[in-house]
């Protein structure tokens, strides 16, 4: 497999750091997640605080998936080897919720 272009959308609030939704990226035959994730934060500096943590690896507040499943549960980690036309995703942490006020415990009432 040679060289190709790797597509990698953003979402929320990491959408305005990037300037777009999605980007395509070089990507090499032999390239890693490690490999795109330097490549990404060569290009955009402001995304290092909310990808990686102080140690230098994946950040806990950023959900970072490949073909649909979080890096950090897959075998090889940020080791796994990706190609043309994988799948990327990358998700800020997302926390909170609506508020539970005047509303019962329990299922919703149409349950």
């Amino acid at each position: 497999m040679g060289d190709g272009v790797l597509e990698v959308r953003f979402y929320a609030t990491f959408r305005p750091l990037v300037g777009a939704a999605s980007v395509e990226l070089p990507l090499a035959a032999d390239a890693s997640v490690r490999d795109l994730l330097a490549d990404i934060l060569e290009r955009w500096p402001a995304l290092r605080p909310h990808l990686l943590d102080d140690a230098g690896g994946l950040g806990r507040r950023v959900l970072f998936l490949v073909d649909g499943r979080p890096v950090r549960y897959l075998e090889h980690g940020l080791d796994t080897r990706i190609g043309p036309g994988t799948p990327i995703d990358v998700f800020p942490a997302v926390a909170g919720g609506g508020s539970a006020k005047g509303r019962a415990p329990g299922p919703p009432a149409e349950c």
